[in-house]
């Protein structure tokens, strides 16, 4: 009975902590892409006001 009730918790903490991490995960990816991407962009506005 006891063992049952720690395979369920587990189970629902191991969810519980996915359902955190997976979305922090992809909010940090798009942050991380959005700081690489964005001075690209940057550049090439730059150098194409100046022409």
């Amino acid at each position: 009975m006891r063992t049952g009730l720690l395979i369920i918790m587990m189970m629902f903490f191991a969810g519980l902590a996915l359902d955190i991490v997976v979305p922090a995960i992809v909010l940090l990816a798009l942050v991380l892409a959005d700081r690489a991407i964005y001075p690209l962009f940057y550049r090439r506005l730059s150098e194409r006001g100046a022409a």
